[in-house]
């Protein structure tokens, strides 16, 4: 599949992982009420945190072994089976776990626990993973969009009123498993062959080389559910309802990012280990893309504050300061996909990659908590430490790609190897071709 018609399906799926959300918000909240909603958002944080865990990342580490392993059916199949039972697997430990912390340590009871987890479930049955690095979005868009589009019309119709949470939440926790059953026809052959091949070995092969696609997904998510716990349990459900409504608005233009990142990772990974000069070509011209993201943050701060007291009236009005304070993180977010996600990952920085992953996530939670001791409004407090988990991956990721990736300098102790040439993007940004393009050597 072309890049175009890879970017249209992953513009259609993530479309429609937007927009049913953002249509049921405003009935959702009215219709529940800002206690109500808060438990409402609160439920779906955790189910969220939960799912994460199940993928493990896999989003990105098998995603980029099926782009290079396209060739292969035995190879794929055998993937698809060994992540097939380690989420299963991963899924049995986290329900188990959080039933038995429902209820105590976590503020919600164990039937609304169990609501959130259809989503992990959900995950297991469907390999988005799969078809986006087999460059078949647009099944994976048809999944979502039908599954999308069942749960509003099943939301619209059985929730009615703050006592009827839980099947808010387990209707919104549904999409992945509908998306799953929807798409079994298209990987029914892979799974049947697949799941016949798992052995524990290929289980603990994904454990291991799926971690660090785990802590990159585990930082995310983290960076999206804890603040709500965070909020939640230094201002209550109300400013959990404030706070989720200014963070839907951010969460809206993710989704323009994972597209980004899902049309040009499996090709930027295809092209580290056959034609490392074309990925470096490929990340510069996925830089372009600043434009849009600058574009989205100004809008942000422009026009979401109105939005908000024209559609959810003043009851919300608090979340109109921190959503002006967040517009700016998806400019931040755009440039950080370019040169952490598409550069380090796939070009002998993993390890430096996760290592900032992680010290970005302890740099939010000494913000948040240093902040949240000073500030009354503990949104506020949250949002900055957010802005200061993406500047720290933004400085150190631009340093890695300009000094590594533009000049193809190498540094002691890291694996750089498999790095361009010395000049390669300035020799394309001069429209010429450079003579030791023969002598690069292939990543292994």
């Amino acid at each position: 599949m072309s890049l175009p018609r890879q970017a249209a399906g992953l513009a259609l799926m993530h479309a429609a992982d937007v927009v049913q959300p953002l249509l049921l918000l405003p009935y959702a909240g009215r219709v529940l009420g800002a206690q109500a909603f808060g438990e409402y958002a609160y439920a779906l944080s955790i189910g969220q945190f939960a799912s994460t865990i199940v993928e493990y990342g896999f989003h990105w580490t098998a995603q980029r072994t099926a782009a290079s392993s396209r060739q292969s059916p035995a190879a794929l199949a055998s993937l698809f089976g060994e992540v097939f039972a380690t989420k299963l697997a991963l899924c049995f430990v986290v329900t188990l776990a959080g039933f038995v912390a429902a209820d105590g340590i976590l503020p919600i009871g164990r039937s609304m626990f169990l609501c959130t987890m259809i989503g992990a479930l959900g995950g297991i049955l469907f390999p988005a993973w799969l078809l986006i690095g087999l460059e078949r979005a647009w099944q994976a868009a048809f999944a979502v969009v039908t599954a999308r589009c069942v749960t509003f019309v099943l939301f619209l119709l059985m929730v009615r009123s703050p006592s009827q949470v839980e099947a808010a939440v387990m209707i919104q926790s549904a999409v992945t498993l509908i998306s799953g059953i929807v798409v079994l026809p298209f990987v029914a052959e892979i799974a049947l062959q697949g799941l016949k091949s798992v052995r524990f070995s290929g289980v603990r092969r994904q454990i291991i080389g799926g971690s660090k696609g785990f802590l990159y997904s585990f930082v995310e998510r983290v960076s999206i559910t804890l603040p709500v716990l965070l909020v939640g349990h230094y201002g209550g459900y109300v400013a959990v309802g404030q706070y989720s409504i200014a963070e839907k608005f951010v969460s809206a233009t993710r989704p323009f990012f994972r597209i980004m990142t899902d049309t040009f990772l499996p090709r930027v990974a295809y092209y580290a280990q056959r034609d490392p000069r074309a990925g470096i070509r490929l990340i510069c011209i996925s830089l372009s893309s600043c434009v849009v993201g600058a574009a989205i943050s100004l809008s942000l701060f422009m026009l979401a504050p109105y939005i908000v007291t024209l559609i959810f009236g003043e009851a919300f009005a608090g979340a109109v300061p921190i959503v002006r304070l967040m517009s700016v993180i998806p400019m931040m977010i755009n440039l950080n996909l370019c040169t952490s996600n598409l550069y380090m990952f796939n070009y002998g920085h993993e390890r430096a990659w996760s290592s900032l992953l992680a010290t970005s996530l302890l740099v939010f939670l000494a913000v948040a908590f240093v902040l949240l001791i000073f500030l009354p409004n503990a949104a506020i407090a949250v949002a900055l430490a957010l802005i200061a988990k993406e500047a720290v991956v933004l400085c150190v990721s631009a340093w890695f790609f300009v000094i590594f990736g533009l000049s193809g300098e190498k540094k002691p102790g890291v694996r750089t190897t498999d790095l361009v040439s010395t000049g390669v993007v300035f020799d394309w940004l001069r429209g010429t071709r450079s003579q030791s393009i023969n002598s690069t050597p292939n990543v292994k």
